[in-house]
């Protein structure tokens, strides 16, 4: 007999493991759930908090057996959900489609589009994609550098944003990324320890800024904006962003891997990546669904 049900909070280790199992392959693995099971229950406890995984996720049993699991990470403020799974096991897809009704039926009415990240193998995600009406928005190329490599980076000095650039940093990163997730300001709001902006200076003025974020505690480390001055292309200055950005996550003992997801169809970022060291590991699919 199958039960579906509200995930407990009893559950979050035996979920956690559930998708880190299915998230290391790549026909099951969806682009943001994360693959190690420490981390993974991380995030259910500490990240998603608008609406709590035990409100937000579902898990299926047959008999004692966990065979599925599907939820949503709530961003009220952008009345948005990034879907995450359905992770199904082996042969038993016939559950989807229960999973996601009563998935559905958790959703808050302040949600007004919802999203998914699939890889591209993950057939099986991709048509239920396309069944309940998401509309594909682009590929994303997948990008990682090992920690390994790091001594084969460039020497390039390291200088973190000051209160003096601010201003400037911020018309940059608008001007670069209109309407992203995080604005300039806040991602100035963010900085800490762990949270950091470096910048390139020519002539006492901003030609580029990388922000990057990194959680110690799980190893985990990412990119999330880069931009140069439309004057300042063509100099290098976006080899010497990614660098100096790589250098200092690698001064985090527990890092071992930067990844990047880009744009498939940029294949001048692509490249620029590459040429600093970053190597492709897969490809994933965005697509939203207006509620």
């Amino acid at each position: 007999m199958v039960k579906i049900d509200l995930m407990k909070k009893n559950e979050v280790q035996v979920v956690a493991k559930f998708i880190s199992d299915l998230n290391k392959i790549e026909q099951s693995h969806i682009g943001y759930c994360g693959k190690d099971s420490l981390e993974i229950a991380h995030s259910l406890i500490n990240d998603i908090t608008d609406i709590t995984y035990d409100k937000s996720f579902v898990t299926v049993y047959e008999k004692e057996e966990l065979i599925g699991v599907l939820g949503f990470d709530a961003d009220l403020e952008n009345n948005s959900a990034e879907i995450w799974g359905p992770f199904v096991k082996g042969n038993k897809w016939d559950i989807v489609n229960s999973m996601c009704e009563k998935m559905y039926k958790l959703l808050p009415e302040e949600i007004n589009t919802i999203c998914m990240f699939p890889n591209s193998k993950n057939s099986k995600v991709l048509q239920l994609a396309t069944n309940l009406s998401f509309i594909k928005h682009s590929d994303q190329t997948i990008l990682q550098f090992s920690r390994d490599r790091k001594d084969e980076l460039e020497d390039v000095p390291i200088l973190e944003l000051r209160e003096e650039y601010f201003i400037e940093m911020v018309k940059l990163h608008e001007e670069t990324f209109p309407g992203t997730y995080y604005t300039g300001q806040q991602i100035i709001d963010r900085l800490n320890e762990n949270r950091k902006v470096f910048i390139i200076v020519n002539n006492n003025q901003v030609s580029g800024y990388v922000y990057v974020e990194s959680e110690p505690a799980y190893g985990e480390a990412s990119i999330e904006f880069f931009a140069v001055k439309e004057s300042e292309r063509g100099k290098g200055i976006g080899c010497q962003l990614l660098t100096v950005a790589l250098k200092w996550l690698f001064t985090i003992d527990s890092i071992q891997s930067i990844t990047l997801c880009v744009n498939s169809s940029n294949q001048k970022a692509i490249n620029l990546y590459k040429r600093v060291g970053f190597k492709h590991i897969h490809d994933l699919c965005f697509f939203t669904k207006k509620m």
